[in-house]
């Protein structure tokens, strides 16, 4: 199985790599990594999308520097093993997600999960996400998203 992970999916580990550098915390591996990272049966992507969201994360939240925000990313993306797509999405896509926020009433922050969401149909990849509501809300424009409680239930 093909995952697109969904920023928030992955956003507790930069979160703990910065509490350990800035707080002299002990870093522990976020549970939902250490589950991902430890199924044979999955393979799991992200994208430039999600790579602008996590620089945008450190910087906003934690002030962090431009080297050491790439450095980081390098490290999570080969301390796992995630494949990296350069994500492109057209005016056609661009037109069909403007079309589906006048069926469906989309706050400006579930905006950006769209944009991810289209990434992950054009790629043909499941689309893992953390929120519930996201897929009960859009899987009618796209059906292959599954949540984190949904994928542990299958693959237990």
């Amino acid at each position: 199985m093909k995952l697109y992970l969904d920023t928030n999916v992955i956003l507790g580990w930069f979160k703990r790599i910065m509490q350990s550098k800035r707080k002299s915390e002990e870093f522990k591996l976020p549970s939902v990594i250490k589950f991902l990272t430890q199924e044979s049966r999955i393979e799991l992507i992200v994208s430039n999308l999600t790579k602008t969201e996590i620089f945008r994360y450190l910087k906003s939240d934690w002030n962090s520097e431009e080297k050491f925000s790439k450095e980081i990313w390098e490290t999570f993306l080969r301390s796992f093993n995630l494949k990296y797509i350069e994500a492109e999405i057209d005016a056609k896509s661009i037109e069909e997600l403007s079309e589906l926020c006048l069926k469906i009433n989309t706050k400006k922050r579930t905006l950006t999960n769209l944009l991810h969401l289209e990434v992950a149909r054009r790629y043909n990849l499941t689309f893992l996400t953390g929120e519930k509501k996201l897929k009960e809300k859009y899987s009618k424009y796209y059906s292959n998203i599954i949540t984190y409680k949904e994928l542990r239930q299958k693959l237990s």
